[in-house]
């Protein structure tokens, strides 16, 4: 399964919730992520300005992370949160594999305006 690295901000009312209820959240949420055939290798809280939350998963595909990050991202306990694929060194060589195989095709608009 493809992998991804989530990261997020939380809200002020996730700081609220949290101090009026500690959670274990990431306990609360595999029933979640067992919905979208999500497995969780890392779930961690961290002192960041811009990001104070990571996750490595693995999961199905975009559209499954896509859609547990909006149902996430709704409850507004996050201010901010955005994922992305990540590549093993193999799978991100045959994607630079498929580029080279391609990039003949590609004509830029300075070769076309005559620039290049």
């Amino acid at each position: 399964m493809p992998k991804y690295i989530i990261h997020g901000k939380t809200s002020s009312d996730f700081a609220a919730a949290m101090l009026n209820k500690p959670q274990d959240r990431y306990e609360m949420l595999l029933p979640f992520f067992e919905k979208f055939g999500i497995d969780v290798s890392e779930f961690v809280f961290t002192s960041g300005i811009d990001f104070n939350f990571v996750s490595v998963l693995q999961a199905p595909d975009d559209a499954s992370v896509d859609a547990m990050v909006n149902i996430v991202y709704s409850t507004g306990n996050f201010s901010n949160i955005s994922y992305a694929r990540a590549y093993d060194s193999k799978e991100y060589k045959s994607v630079f594999e498929l580029g080279h195989d391609k990039m003949s095709a590609y004509v830029s608009s300075m070769q076309v305006a005559g620039i290049d």
